[in-house]
């Protein structure tokens, strides 16, 4: 098995890890190998895609609680009694199994991961015979049978005689004894009797005090009442153990199932944990498709912190073999080649990578030589274990395989070095590996820009600040610029004049070209991110402004609506009144006239509105929410609306196109109420935000006339359930608030029912 640990795929998968509530599906996540099987990669890749999409369509689903019994069930079928607080647990786990089987009931089979789903089975029979057994200490219930009722009856008067006995042979025999107190002993009653007079009462002695001048002494009164309640409890334990007995065998006859359902929820946690690891960083499932050339936008290293990280696009197309990626030191060569490393590994284990969009083709394995191989133990210097670790690449990689090196040999002399180096890419380009590799020699990079096959790239420097820009330059050449990054830190000009005369001396005519066009790459690429700065910085006020215009426009539309309902409804008043003054005039024009009146109206007839087609860039209003944006792209019966610089994902038919520059010739249409969803999500929102967005959507679906509707506020700490069930109660519409029950979320949910 490969090691991609100099991937940082180990981190990933902690991260994954902590996403996973069941801790069977922590161990799968941190012990999960890469297979290069493409039909085990694609149903990894579909199953993450369905449940990414699915939480990010504000889909809840949680597996807080769930436990591992496959043990408890393994020892009841091998007849072995459970207690009480074990049958709890298996209840506790057919619940689970129950409410997750249940969420997905709605997406009607339709995904690949309702196949988890479906084959969890559950047999309510067995498990309503422990619930009505065991209470929720898992304690056996009193009215488990009608003998152990009985019984505990029986048991709880025998100890209110002996208690009530006692309390009375207390009272009168206060003088002998040691003490006014019951004591068990062998869970029989005795009492601390002086010295003197422990053979007064006869019966049996349990012992003596600590200073030994009283002993516990059970009188013979007490003896038979003793022998009750002892014979009792017995009854009630073999009562007890019978029932446990009895439960412990109907759950070995369903141990398989719910074996086999433990390993669903597992794989099914395993699933969302992934898809959790993507919806929190807004991160994307990759295409898969090829067998060489790969292409990513705007792909981030999913390590990197999103406030700091710069993203970038790469891509290998034909005729291309591989890249070869120069630049300066700490410029962003290496993170460039581990994110791209990193993203195709993430993807063949069906792992959420951080990008716009992104193809990744089918490797049959992925070779890494990253970081100082150096190995104390086997004598190995730096030089040698590249080497060592090289050559094996060699021997194993062919046209199918991704070869990742960074900085190809190191360690020896730096001539002797690029001459092995250049062998090293002859023999990979003879095997037709694909290829992404980092240096700082010049002859690599003459080689690499000479070949037809190599793609030379760098990242960018900025030669006004000294610091790398880490961005990605596809067709460039890049300068290691060490003398420049030296120049920050020696605070003697002197050595670094000295530095540039030297390797002005050593460097040949060709070499004096190809930096010359590398400084010339940076300086063009900082006037082009400025340029680009510059434009979004326009189109960003354009949009706003159209925006604006978008909005006056509807407003001004509503306006004039509001005005010709009015108008109309004036109208109709008057045209009443004059047919109630007509009819009283005998004339025989009287009916044309009354029809003539009735037909006046200020709205002008309605037409079929035509079907419009959206295209990108249109200026349209959310049919949910009312609010205005720009559209972004589309994708089917999916789009993406821009609103103030937030991206909102909707369906493309929940879109009304509002043209920018209004027509002259204006016509009113009947009023269209938006259709109101059943539940609002507000996890994760501040509370003043929430009560806002709360009462927003409140007020819609009591103007629905919708009857009920869920408020998701999750648990957290309970600040903001509390809030919005506050402002619940100060709503004249709302009939009643409840928690939802078990399969909807429990106290993480409140249902509402209107008046």
């Amino acid at each position: 098995m490969n090691d991609y640990s100099n991937l940082d795929l180990d981190v990933i998968h902690q991260q994954i890890a902590k996403n996973a509530a069941i801790r069977e599906a922590k161990d799968l996540i941190l012990n999960e190998e890469v297979s290069f099987n493409p039909l085990q990669i694609r149903k990894k890749i579909s199953e993450t895609a369905e449940a990414l999409k699915l939480l990010n369509e504000g889909f809840l689903i949680s597996f807080d609680g769930i436990e591992n019994v496959s043990d408890l069930l393994e020892k009841a079928d091998k007849n072995i009694m459970l207690t009480g607080q074990e049958l709890k647990k298996t209840l506790v786990f057919h619940h689970h199994c129950k409410r997750i089987a249940k969420l997905f009931t709605r997406f009607n089979h339709e995904l690949s991961i309702c196949d988890y789903t479906d084959s969890i089975s559950t047999n309510d029979h067995v498990f309503d015979k422990i619930e009505n057994c065991i209470d929720s200490a898992g304690e056996v219930k009193d009215d488990a049978s009608d003998r152990l009722k009985q019984i505990r009856m029986q048991l709880e008067q025998c100890e209110k005689d002996l208690y009530s006995k006692a309390y009375t042979f207390i009272d009168k025999h206060g003088d002998s004894l040691q003490e006014s107190s019951i004591y068990l002993r062998n869970d029989r009653i005795t009492f601390l009797i002086k010295n003197t007079d422990k053979n007064r009462f006869q019966g049996y002695t349990y012992g003596s005090s600590a200073s030994g001048l009283a002993f516990y002494v059970e009188p013979a009164s007490f003896i038979d009442l003793n022998n009750k309640k002892i014979q009792l409890m017995q009854d009630r334990d073999d009562e007890i153990e019978r029932i446990l007995i009895e439960l412990s065998y109907l759950v070995s006859s369903v141990s398989d199932l719910y074996i086999h359902n433990f390993e669903s929820l597992m794989l099914l946690c395993v699933i969302f944990a992934k898809a959790d690891f993507g919806f929190k960083r807004k991160a994307i499932v990759a295409a898969v498709e090829g067998e060489k050339y790969f292409e990513f936008k705007d792909l981030c290293h999913p390590l990197i912190d999103e406030n700091k990280v710069v993203s970038n696009s790469y891509r290998l197309y034909p005729p291309y073999q591989g890249i070869v990626i120069s630049g300066s030191n700490t410029g962003g060569k290496t993170v460039s080649l581990k994110a791209i490393g990193l993203s195709v590994i993430m993807t063949y284990l069906g792992i959420p990578i951080v990008a716009s969009e992104a193809k990744v083709p089918f490797y049959k394995n992925v070779y890494i030589d990253i970081d100082d191989n150096q190995s104390i133990q086997d004598s190995l210097s730096t030089f040698s274990a590249h080497i060592t670790n090289i050559n094996s690449i060699l021997n194993d990689a062919d046209e199918h395989s991704l070869i990742l090196i960074d900085e190809l040999i190191s360690g020896t002399d730096p001539k002797e070095a690029q001459a092995i180096s250049l062998a090293i890419l002859d023999q990979i380009k003879e095997k037709k590996s694909v290829f992404i590799i980092t240096t700082h020699f010049d002859d690599i990079k003459k080689y690499s820009y000479e070949d037809e096959q190599i793609l030379l790239s760098s990242v960018g420097f900025n030669m006004n600040t000294l610091m790398p820009t880490y961005r990605y330059l596809e067709d460039s050449i890049g300068s290691s610029n060490a003398i420049e990054i030296a120049s920050r830190y020696f605070d003697n000009s002197r050595i670094i004049d000295s530095a540039k005369d030297y390797l002005k001396k050593n460097q040949s005519q060709q070499d004096e070209l190809l930096n010359r066009l590398s400084r010339q790459i940076d300086e063009n690429e900082l006037e082009k991110e400025r340029l680009n700065r510059e434009n979004q910085r326009l189109e960003a006020t354009i949009r706003e402004y159209e925006t604006k215009i978008a909005e006056f426009e509807l407003e001004k539309q509503k306006l004039k609506d509001r005005y010709l309902e009015e108008l109309n409804a004036y109208i109709e008043e008057v045209k009443e009144q004059a047919i109630e003054k007509l009819e009283s005039i005998s004339d025989r024009k009287q009916k044309e006239v009354v029809d003539e009146i009735e037909d006046l109206a200020v709205l002008p007839p309605e037409e079929k509105e035509e079907n419009v087609e959206l295209k990108v860039g249109d200026h349209v209003r959310i049919s949910d929410n009312e609010q205005i944006g720009v559209l972004t792209s589309i994708n089917k019966e999916n789009a993406t609306v821009d609103i103030r610089g937030i991206t909102i994902k909707t369906k493309l038919s929940d879109l009304t196109l509002i043209p920018v520059v209004q027509k002259q010739e204006t016509r009113v249409y009947a009023k269209k109420y938006s259709r109101v969803p059943s539940q609002i999500n507000l996890v994760g929102e501040r509370v003043e935000d929430g009560l806002i967005m709360m009462e927003e959507y409140l007020d819609k679906a009591n103007a629905a006339h919708m009857s009920s509707v869920k408020v998701i506020h999750g648990i957290g700490t309970g600040q903001l359930r509390t809030a919005l069930r506050n402002r619940m109660k100060k709503l004249s519409y709302i009939k009643s608030f409840k928690d939802g029950d078990y399969y909807d979320g429990g106290s993480a949910v409140t249902i509402v029912e209107f008046k």
